[in-house]
């Protein structure tokens, strides 16, 4: 898990930014692949980090964990729609690409694979493409309705909605659907895939999936 408690100095001292270009151009010399990883909701991004994890030594940070720690601090109840109004006031602040921008800060440097899971603007995808520049390899991951309903339901994530009705509005969301451009905008970050994996078959599947996906890349 991420450590939070510098996160508002990164916010408010432009030499910070500075620092974190700095040392992601060091992290770009040394790791072999940064994965990314977007997609619909529930449709399996945990899944599918655990595939990579399986068959790759890496390291893995997630986007939303930063917005936890946030709410966290401010001693805040979460759910979903609460991380994505903070997601949104971050990014509306500081720039689409805070959240890759402070993500990149707790990447370790022994890791020949990095996993960045989370993506959900067009502006992280611009920031860690920029940075990273070809090792920098982004996928999609969906799975239709139903089977990404039924698996929201059976994981008790305390964050995920209620029912159906209240997943229906959550998706909207999550998928840009009016929402401004600092908002979500899964949809848009799934057309700048470099590859988009159909997970709705069993874990054995998504697990040769992925190691297909990756190793045709390295």
């Amino acid at each position: 898990m991420l450590p939070h408690k510098n996160i508002n100095r990164c916010f408010i001292k432009n030499g910070r930014e500075k620092h974190l270009l700095a040392l992601i151009t060091k992290y770009s010399k040394m790791v072999k692949l940064v994965v990314g990883l977007t997609g619909t909701l529930g449709s399996g991004k945990e899944m599918a980090k655990l595939a990579i994890k399986k068959n790759f030594s890496c390291y893995y940070v997630t986007l939303s964990t930063i917005i936890r720690g946030e709410l966290e601090k401010k001693k805040q109840t979460f759910n979903r729609t609460k991380l994505q109004e903070l997601g949104d006031q971050m990014r509306k602040q500081y720039g689409p690409h805070i959240l890759a921008m402070l993500a990149v800060e707790y990447l370790p440097r022994n890791k020949d694979l990095i996993i960045i899971d989370g993506i959900r603007n067009p502006g992280e995808v611009e920031y860690l493409r920029k940075k990273f520049g070809g090792q920098f390899f982004l996928i999609a991951i969906d799975a239709p309705q139903e089977v990404r309903w039924e698996r929201i339901q059976k994981r008790g994530d305390k964050a995920d909605p209620k029912n159906l009705e209240e997943f229906a509005e959550v998706e909207k969301r999550d998928l840009g659907e009016g929402e401004p451009d600092y908002g979500q905008q899964v949809k848009a970050c799934m057309k700048l895939a470099d590859v988009t994996i159909m997970n709705d078959g069993s874990v054995e599947d998504l697990e040769k999936k992925m190691k297909d996906a990756i190793q045709a890349r390295v």
